[in-house]
């Protein structure tokens, strides 16, 4: 495609995907509103009572219940916490929420609030749109919360599917196979499902990835592909938590790599340009839509606050320490590299590393086979997209290194596109058994079987 083509429809793409995002934030307060009005809070604060009864949640942030604990408990009690607000006005609560507490330990402070336990302590949250309460409101209303969690993992498992076979149409068959069981040995998203807040970030993410792994290679509609990312970007931060933000542009980078590099097409100056740019704009475009959307929220909070000089200030400070402050309670080393080092080592803490580690050294011994057939330009502009996760985590050097144990999942993501470039880089057909049978045959020194065409 001509560059100067290319910028054309990057220009009307990006001015759709401006109208667009513009349009979504009525629509996110309406959302917020609309919901805040019908939830019956009393209904609400017995569920979360009852769950705590039951061991679902803990102030110690240690359910009694076995497969409810972990994850990031101190989140799902905060998410609690500021859905229960008792602020009457439901458009003062749904834009400017505040926590009825003084939010050291929130597991405690939303059980006490569930009870009836007044206290004059008070925390403004209004930083985040907390549009997660557009599904917890209506769903704890009505069930228990061991329910709603399990509402939780059938949407999260079905996303998860829609995930690997849409990935699957744009990586082919073994790539996707490896992508998928590298990011999910490395990562919990397979049992994050009692952590609603981490949940339906996931959810979107995976869901949102998998339809835009189905539209984009057969279209390969760039201004299509700018709209949807810059409409995930702002649904993304409608509902997001600040948990994993470079994992979704990262992502579709990868996808448009993916297309419009294919085997066996050469890598030249004439497809590697255009490859890049497309990749870069969407990337950008999700970015576009994620940081709109939450310019449009602070917008709103400074103007409905009874203090918007106050309440801006308090955004801004957020803002400087999740990006190099550093907190009394929480010191960590401020050096470059180091929360990508972090981010790495974290995503290798868990027993599926072990899985992993079998099947780097199989491909090691596949690549080691087929050398020649290793295209190192292509491996290089497939792993680039790694690179936007890499920033993100240097920007946000504080909240990537305090919030390590749940901010690694785009690196484990990154990992495995690494993995899954290796294998696209290469001309040679390799099935995942082809790559499990030449390890096994390597180890006991058996002649290996030509893999499967």
């Amino acid at each position: 495609m001509p560059l100067n083509s290319l910028f054309r429809r990057i220009v009307v793409a990006g001015c759709l995907a401006i109208a667009l995002v513009l349009l979504l934030q009525p629509l996110f307060v309406g959302l917020l509103v609309g919901t805040r009005t019908q939830a019956d809070l009393p209904a609400i604060r017995a569920h979360i009572t009852q769950a705590f009864a039951d061991g679902y949640l803990s102030v110690d942030e240690k359910p009694r219940r076995l497969m409810h604990g972990g994850g990031h408990q101190f989140t799902e009690c905060a998410g609690l916490l500021v859905a229960i607000d008792p602020e009457p006005d439901p458009l003062l609560a749904a834009l400017h929420p505040v926590m009825h507490s003084p939010y050291v330990g929130p597991c405690g402070e939303v059980e006490s609030l569930a009870k009836g336990i007044a206290t004059d302590k008070r925390t403004d949250y209004a930083r985040y749109w907390h549009g997660y309460r557009v599904y917890l409101w209506p769903m704890l209303s009505v069930f228990s919360l061991d329910t709603v969690r399990m509402v939780n993992l059938v949407l999260l498992y079905a996303a998860t599917a829609f995930y690997f076979f849409g990935m699957r149409r744009a990586l082919g068959a073994t790539p996707a196979l490896v992508f998928f069981i590298v990011q999910m040995s490395l990562t919990d998203i397979w049992r994050m499902w009692n952590i609603t807040t981490h949940t339906l970030s996931m959810i979107l993410i995976l869901g949102g990835i998998g339809l835009f792994a189905f539209v984009y290679p057969r279209t390969r509609n760039l201004a299509l592909a700018i709209v949807m990312a810059a409409a995930f970007g702002a649904v993304f931060n409608f509902i997001d938590f600040l948990v994993n933000p470079p994992l979704m542009p990262m992502l579709l980078a990868f996808i448009v790599m993916a297309t419009e590099l294919p085997r066996p097409v050469p890598v030249a100056k004439q497809n590697v340009v255009p490859a890049l740019l497309m990749a870069g704009f969407v990337a950008l475009a999700w970015f576009g839509g994620y940081g709109l959307t939450w310019a449009s929220e602070w917008t709103l909070v400074v103007l409905i606050s009874p203090d918007g000089q106050q309440a801006g200030l308090s955004i801004v400070k957020q803002i400087a320490l999740r990006l190099y402050g550093v907190e009394a309670d929480s010191v960590v080393p401020m050096y470059p590299l180091i929360p990508t080092l972090t981010m790495i080592l974290q995503s290798f803490i868990s027993v599926g590393s072990v899985v992993v580690a079998a099947l780097a050294a199989a491909m090691a011994v596949f690549l080691r086979a087929h050398w020649p057939a290793f295209d190192w330009r292509r491996f290089l502009l497939l792993s680039s997209p790694t690179l936007i996760a890499m920033a993100w985590f240097e920007i946000l050097n504080n909240h990537t290194q305090t919030h390590s144990h749940f901010t690694y999942r785009s690196e484990s993501a990154a990992i495995a596109i690494v993995f899954a470039a290796a294998l696209m880089a290469t001309s040679a057909p390799a099935t995942l058994r082809s790559l499990l049978g030449d390890l096994w045959s390597g180890i006991r020194k058996r002649p290996a079987q030509a893999p499967a065409s």
